[in-house]
């Protein structure tokens, strides 16, 4: 149900996504951010969710399982009441909507505390319950973000940290929440073995992250951006020598939706080049993301390596291993939707409307191709290869 829920959703995301990448549509600020939430909380979230329930859920007792259960029927009723918030006001509901998301997201965080406890404590494991941990981190300064936008200000606090912590939101999503749960659900898919070295890759992650937090909402982005972003390279690097073993080039024949899962760390170090990239621009001045100055396509490439390059790959491979989707189908699916997120990000970066334009298509068709294909599959028996 969560993976047919996110498939769902998703396809928002897409429709809007094609209709302003082929500058169709001008969308409006609403149906820009209803993109963005349905993308990172529509299909994201509860795909994260999925897996954790995957990832913990085994040998679970009773309750447990029956809490699982609540936590993802919650999911599903909050999840789409937020983003639908988004698309319909700037005002008191949205905050709302996001305090009730919140509660659910802490609820998964109790349940994954718990499980973990209990659990082998495999990288993966450990990966997802830190990236849930920044998951909440980031939910709270959304609710804090959507009552700024409401009221204009944050009872009791000037305006100036106001501000801060309503700015802070995208930064704890992206910095701490993505990168950790793309390193989680990689390693999973791809049965990343066990070891202190992936352990180590997540809490650098993880304190990465909470450090980005940190700089943005005390305004010392400069100083503590070499820090942050630093500890990400580093980590990355040590993850791609982790799993070297499972992405290597004699690993891709016949790997079928496992190549998703490749195909998502290759991704990470696209990500945090661009990362690295956009925090450089900021330091210096290039780039202003709340006026629009600067090459602020770098800024939205970066963003949709993390969504589609490390996330939708990533997930994609865990998908597979329900779904009865056929191979080639798998094989088609894998080389459109990164054909056409290259190209996107390539137009993104370069600047070019034409680049932007002939990737649009490929890579939304691709993503449509894949929610069909996948909703069919999901809970059909799969063929031995997949």
């Amino acid at each position: 149900m969560l993976f047919k829920g996110a498939l769902a959703i998703f396809v928002v995301t897409i429709v809007i996504g094609i209709l302003n990448g082929l500058d169709i549509w001008d969308p409006p600020k609403t149906m820009i951010l209803t993109h963005v939430h349905a993308g990172t909380l529509g299909w994201i979230t509860l795909a994260v969710v999925a897996c954790a329930m995957a990832m913990f859920g085994g040998g679970a007792d009773e309750m447990s399982v029956a809490t699982g259960r609540r936590i993802s029927m919650a999911s599903l009723l909050t999840v789409p009441v937020y983003v639908a918030a988004f698309a319909t006001t700037n005002g008191i509901l949205r905050p709302i909507a996001g305090t009730l998301l919140l509660i659910t997201i802490v609820w998964l965080l109790i349940w994954v505390g718990g499980r973990y406890r209990v659990s082998g404590k495999s990288t993966a494991q450990l990966a997802l319950y830190l990236s849930v941990v920044s998951l909440t981190i980031g939910a709270i300064l959304g609710v804090l973000l959507g009552l700024f936008i409401a009221n204009g200000s944050l009872p009791g606090l000037s305006t100036e940290t106001a501000t801060a912590l309503a700015g802070a939101h995208p930064a704890a999503m992206l910095i701490g929440y993505l990168i950790l749960a793309g390193v989680a659900v990689s390693h999973w898919v791809l049965d990343g073995g066990q070891g202190i070295v992936g352990r180590l890759v997540a809490w650098a992650l993880f304190v990465a992250g909470v450090i980005a937090n940190i700089a943005f909402i005390f305004d010392l982005v400069d100083a503590l951006a070499p820090v942050f972003s630093g500890l990400q390279v580093v980590a990355i690097i040590t993850y791609i020598v982790h799993m070297w073993s499972r992405i290597k080039p004699t690993t891709w024949a016949g790997g079928g939706a496992s190549n998703f899962g490749r195909v998502a760390v290759v991704g990470l170090v696209v990500g945090i080049g661009l990362l690295v990239y956009v925090v450089q621009l900021f330091t210096s001045g290039q780039l202003d993301p709340e006026t629009g100055t600067g090459p602020v396509g770098v800024l939205i490439a970066f963003d949709h390596s993390m969504f589609i390059g490390v996330m939708t790959n990533a997930l994609f491979a865990a998908v597979g291993r329900l779904s009865s989707t056929s191979p080639a189908t798998n094989r088609l699916v894998l080389l459109a939707v990164n054909l056409g997120v290259l190209l996107f990000l390539i137009g993104l970066i370069s600047d070019s409307a034409i680049l932007k334009r002939i990737g649009t298509p490929i890579m939304g068709l691709a993503l449509l191709l894949a929610i069909v294909t996948y909703w069919q599959g999901l809970g059909q028996s799969r063929p031995a290869t997949t």
